[in-house]
């Protein structure tokens, strides 16, 4: 995807929805409900974990196919 730069504002295309639209509201609901849905699972903690081998990290992740 390639970045624009303008030099001001009044370069820039138009927004492609109109700002006062009382749709917007629902649109970002919706993508908030699908980021939560898609993003890490409650169970699985957040960071970063260190695997010493491919297995560990198979078993860690309780992949029944790759074991």
């Amino acid at each position: 995807m390639p970045v624009f730069r303008y030099r001001s504002v009044t370069d820039m295309p138009p927004p492609w929805t109109d700002p006062a639209d009382p749709r917007n509201l629902q649109l970002v609901s919706e993508m908030l409900r699908f980021y939560r849905r898609y993003s890490a699972t409650p169970d699985l903690p957040r960071g970063v974990r260190r695997f010493r081998t491919i297995e560990a990290l198979n078993e860690a992740r309780g992949d029944p196919y790759r074991r």
